[in-house]
């Protein structure tokens, strides 16, 4: 027999609770859903403010995660903070040509097939971990807001934070 599940109140977006499930890693089930509803509808009832935050939050995240991915279409994932870089520019193909530095003789440009480069300051100063540290942070703090924890395991049940 179906469950109904709530709806969710204004000023909640319609596929907020879908990303934020998504975060706490909680299986799609009838009790999940009303329960992560009745969290988000708590909040909304409470403060609109805090679900403006809590939006905000998740629209940074969303956009880390598509700054991620765009970085390793392109090659630049690894780019992040590098405070000194050397080789071709990421994403180009090098052509036999373009490595050809005398012909006469056929010496080869082997250093343009070399890429070094030097990390920032911080050991997670590439672009792959100051992504996901920011991104694991923002998702903290959204369950957190909302007074839920993450499932923990494969099959891990959930669990509510009541206050």
């Amino acid at each position: 027999m179906p469950s109904t599940i709530p709806a969710v109140f204004a000023p909640w977006r319609p596929g907020d609770r879908e990303i934020i499930r998504g975060y706490a890693h909680w299986p799609v089930t009838g009790y999940n859903l009303t329960q992560l509803t009745s969290a988000m509808n708590r909040v909304a009832d409470t403060s609109t403010e805090a679900v403006e935050q809590i939006q905000a939050w998740l629209d940074e995240a969303e956009g880390l995660q598509q700054d991620w991915s765009d970085k390793v279409s392109d090659g630049t994932a690894h780019l992040g903070n590098v405070s000194r870089y050397t080789g071709p520019a990421p994403g180009v193909a090098l052509s036999r040509d373009d490595l050809l530095k005398r012909a006469d003789v056929l010496e080869w440009a082997t250093e343009l097939q070399q890429v070094s480069y030097e990390s920032g300051t911080r050991a997670d100063s590439t672009a792959g971990g100051v992504l996901y540290a920011r991104v694991a942070e923002l998702k903290g703090k959204i369950l957190q807001a909302i007074g839920i924890q993450a499932a923990s395991g494969a099959g891990g049940g959930t669990r509510l934070v009541r206050s």
